[in-house]
């Protein structure tokens, strides 16, 4: 080796040591950006939509009241967004080209307001009356004094509100918070994220009323007694079919109810839960790992999984005069399944088909 090469080498290999401890960000610079997980349903979306509504109230109730009985109105607001305002018996059709995909304007209506199939709205929509959002279209925000109906395949993208009744259609998609003053009800195949309402309905629903509390079994399971310092029932349990528990379960394993049991109490098993039929829970259920039910399931306090939740068909969580919280990273709900309270899935939630049985 030259001395020249030599020097080289000896400059290169000090350049190198300079350089080792910024090896890890370096790589993070190359590495192509990770994307960015779903992000969760906003927080603040009441705020927001709370928000909006006075934004209506402020600057668009004297429109609102102008074009009633006349022509729409299109301009700007103080942020220079562009809106149109329609008046009874005015289509939004009407006030766009027909070749338009995507409408960059706030829409509002003093009436009922129709969105045109496979249409695209980037900005918020507003309705006295009834907003009926027809298939394949895309809104982003979306707020009624009354009902509103999701079409098929259509979505929602940060928020909505219904004053009274949210449906959503086969294969719709609710992203971002759904609100509803009377009840949501969402079809088969539809996905969402966060609901609220004091009744929440899932895919098709049972002709019969749902069934009365049952007796208590005449069978009674008495849990294994702590030991010592223990702090829970032991590792797995299995609860037989038919039996009544008082008291809360907690197991470091898989906990088993069998079907028809009636448990007075908390559950809590940090490998998992698995609900038979006809099972009746008087408290909150919680696992670490997934939960699974059966058919015609009450859990009268909170279902949450830390992992992934599958809710049986015709099961209910909460009660009308008790609202709960029903929750899992993916949680998938048979048809025939009512919520009370609020509803959250953090990367995944479906209304699964489902046959319904007598």
């Amino acid at each position: 080796m030259s001395p020249l090469q030599a020097w080289l080498a000896f400059v290169a290999l000090c350049a190198f040591g300079l350089l080792l401890p910024f090896l890890p960000a370096l790589r993070t610079l190359r590495r192509p950006e990770a994307r960015n997980p779903a992000p969760e349903a906003e927080k603040d979306a009441p705020a927001r939509i709370e928000a909006f509504r006075g934004m209506v109230a402020q600057q668009f109730a004297q429109l609102l009241q102008v074009v009633r009985e006349s022509e729409p109105i299109q301009g700007a607001n103080e942020s220079g967004r562009p809106f149109i305002v329609l008046g009874f018996n005015k289509h939004l059709a009407e006030c766009i080209p027909p070749a338009t995909r995507r409408l960059r304007s706030l829409v509002l209506s003093a009436g009922h307001l129709d969105i045109p199939g496979e249409l695209v709205c980037d900005r918020e929509i507003f309705a006295e009356g009834r907003i009926n959002v027809a298939h394949n279209a895309v809104v982003k925000s979306v707020l009624s004094h009354r009902d509103i109906a999701i079409g098929i395949r259509a979505r929602v993208t940060r928020w909505v509100r219904s004053d009274r009744r949210l449906d959503v259609a086969e294969g719709g998609s609710v992203k971002g918070f759904a609100s509803a003053g009377i009840e949501i009800a969402l079809a088969r195949r539809t996905r969402f994220e966060q609901l609220e309402a004091p009744r929440i309905s899932f895919g098709r629903q049972p002709d019969s009323p749902a069934r009365p509390a049952l007796e208590d079994p005449v069978a009674r399971f008495d849990p294994p007694s702590r030991r010592g310092e223990q702090l829970g029932n032991g590792r797995n349990l299995v609860i037989p079919p038919g039996h009544t528990v008082r008291g809360d379960l907690i197991v470091a394993g898989l906990l088993e109810i069998g079907d028809g049991c009636r448990i007075f109490g908390q559950l809590r098993a940090d490998k998992g839960i698995v609900l038979g039929q006809d099972v009746q829970i008087e408290g909150a259920v919680y696992a670490d790992g997934p939960i699974s039910t059966g058919a015609n399931c009450l859990v009268s306090g909170p279902l949450i999984s830390a992992s992934s939740l599958r809710l049986g068909p015709c099961s209910r969580v909460g009660k009308p005069d008790e609202p709960s919280t029903l929750a899992a990273d993916e949680l998938l709900v048979s048809e025939g399944c009512v919520a009370y309270g609020t509803v959250r899935a953090g990367r995944r939630g479906e209304v699964i088909d489902t046959r319904i049985s007598a």
